[in-house]
């Protein structure tokens, strides 16, 4: 079961096949995506939000929903990777849009469970405690932290870091979103963007269902279909295992190791999200099995009966930064790569980008901007990056339960289900021409490079590929 804990996704939008003219088309309905409609009100201009799904379906659904200010290691990761003011600028950053957040869900009352919460990093490793310590010493620089040997729900816990963070429904605030604004913002669902091309003064998107005239775009998407920015070459993608429970007590807490695996555990209402087992992309193909070992690890130290489980991909940048920006000569601007924290770095890129489109100065644009000055430690990153990519094209051997067949140059795949019903699709990912995996845990076909989706019979569900792999004589 791929499921998350937030609810229902209500789907109160449309769809048309009509052609649609708009002053700012936004694609994507996410986090992002939907936190620009907010900044976008009361504009002078016409908004169309397009989604390849119901809005709100994708990747900010299978979040844990923490707005946290403390990430990891990853303060030090950036002072690292670039130097110690960049670190400061992305943390003031994430208190900004933290505190910006709060203010938009107060000014439009949205309803979405959101709570303070005591925020801990931990380890139980020796070798560890000095990364607490050096993150500690940069956190404070900005905000209150203390030192702290135990955790309140008693997980095993040498020595950690605490502060105050937010926790929130996501879905419950896509929701809300989605009645604030449709009956002044046009929202489509089931509207994938297959293309765009450059007119003289306006863009052309072309669509699976139809076409629509743009004079600028905000690509939200969690992968962008476009491929100007060679992101594949300067990224890599993580997965997460989430199981949901309900355990005898809950906390208003949040806490995150990361030993050996990372270990993340916050509490929404009665239940209890516990994430484990993250890995490259790349080099874990079978989900049910990694689904099964987060749930091993659980059953370690909990005795609670799990209610769902679920999966999540996260982009991770060279420098650990997203990237946020508008493409050079163009009135395009994308927003990728949160590195696992997308409920705080969407809505800053939802304002960087609407800052951008208003011609309004903000302090952080610079600070993501997608041209931002690469260096050897970057390059090594992104050689790293690259070779994930490169082992996961050449790794990605035969499956033994599928079927493979060579025909006038093309290779296909074929599962065959309980029922010996087969299902053939084309072993060829359109996006970067990547191999396919068959998803046990989904009944799903994955890319292992660059997180495309696709249907049992090869219907694309997720990008960053637009096209489907559904041989051509099955096609509809």
């Amino acid at each position: 079961m791929n499921k998350s804990i937030w609810g229902n996704i209500k789907s109160e939008t449309k769809m048309t096949n009509k052609y649609i003219e708009t002053d700012i088309l936004i694609i994507g309905g996410g986090i992002t995506g939907m936190t620009s409609l907010l900044y976008l009100l009361g504009e002078n201009k016409t908004i169309t939000l397009i989604d390849e799904n119901k809005i709100g379906s994708g990747i900010t659904n299978k979040t844990t929903g923490k707005i946290n200010i403390m990430q990891e290691y990853n303060y030090q990761k950036i002072e690292k990777t670039t130097d110690k003011k960049t670190s400061i600028k992305y943390l003031e950053s994430q208190i900004y849009i933290t505190n910006e957040l709060k203010k938009l869900i107060k000014k439009y009352n949205i309803k979405c469970d959101i709570e303070k919460n005591d925020s801990y990093l931990f380890t139980n490793s020796q070798n560890n405690i000095k990364k607490i310590i050096k993150e500690k010493e940069i956190l404070s620089k900005k905000i209150k932290c203390e030192t702290i040997k135990k955790l309140p729900n008693n997980y095993p816990c040498l020595y950690g870091i605490k502060t105050t963070s937010y926790v929130f429904n996501p879905i419950k605030y896509i929701n809300e979103i989605k009645n604030i604004c449709k009956d002044k913002i046009n929202l489509y669902e089931n509207t994938r963007a297959l293309k765009i091309s450059k007119k003289l003064d306006y863009y052309l998107i072309k669509t699976n269902k139809n076409k629509i005239k743009a004079k600028q775009i905000l690509i939200c998407t969690h992968y962008p279909f476009i491929n100007k920015l060679y992101i594949p070459f300067k990224t890599t993608i993580e997965k997460e295992y989430i199981i949901a429970c309900k355990p005898e007590k809950t906390y208003k807490a949040n806490m995150i190791s990361n030993d050996n695996e990372i270990i993340s555990i916050r509490y929404y209402d009665d239940y209890m999200l516990y994430s484990n087992n993250n890995s490259l992309l790349c080099n874990k193909f079978n989900h049910k099995k990694n689904m099964n070992k987060t749930i091993q690890n659980f059953k370690r130290h909990f005795n609670y009966p799990i209610k769902y489980t679920w999966y999540n991909y996260d982009i991770l940048s060279n420098d650990h930064m997203p990237l946020i920006g508008k493409i050079k000569n163009e009135n395009i601007l994308v927003a990728t790569a949160y590195n696992k924290w997308g409920m705080t770095n969407g809505p800053l890129a939802a304002k960087i980008m609407t800052d951008i489109l208003k011609n309004k100065e903000n302090e952080y644009a610079d600070l993501f901007n997608l041209y931002r000055k690469t260096n050897k430690k970057k390059l090594l990153n992104d050689c790293k990056y690259n070779y994930n990519n490169i082992k996961a094209y050449i790794k990605n051997k035969k499956q033994k339960n599928i079927k493979y067949i060579k025909k006038e140059g093309i290779e296909y795949a074929i599962y065959i289900d309980e029922k010996k019903q087969e299902h053939k699709i084309i072993n060829k990912c359109p996006h970067l021409k990547c191999k396919l995996i068959f998803n046990e845990f989904d009944k799903t076909w994955d890319c292992p490079c660059h997180g495309s989706r696709y249907t049992i019979d090869g219907k694309v569900i997720k990008g960053p590929s637009n096209y489907s792999i559904i041989p051509k004589k099955t096609q509809k």
